[in-house]
């Protein structure tokens, strides 16, 4: 009776490892077959530029922008000047359901 309750619990076991990494698996192929697909293109103009991590040997231009839609964003952007209009592409992130902007001059 032991042993049959044992064997049953095992099978239990090994049936939900299974069904754990059948679903990752899912998940791992939509993450990466996914990952960098543009989401929507918009449009804006920088409001205000700043330097992030000023004093890191590292330090990053970023842009305040205003978008067509009249919501804001920070993004990196290479060449931060007040006024310049820039396209913003909504892309997917690595992990499927997170948001990437990346923002180029016009």
């Amino acid at each position: 009776m032991k042993v049959e309750m044992m064997e049953k619990n095992i099978r239990n076991l090994v049936k939900s490892v299974f069904a754990a990494i059948l679903i990752l698996g899912v998940y791992v192929a939509i993450c990466i077959t996914a990952n960098g697909e543009t989401l929507k293109v918009m449009t804006g103009a920088i409001e205000k530029c700043a330097v992030l991590g000023g004093k890191s040997a590292e330090a990053h231009s970023h842009a305040t922008i205003k978008t067509s839609s009249g919501s804001y964003l920070i993004s990196s952007v290479s060449s931060c000047s007040v006024g310049s209009d820039v396209t913003i592409f909504v892309k997917r992130g690595i992990l499927y359901f997170n948001t990437i902007y990346v923002a180029e001059i016009k």
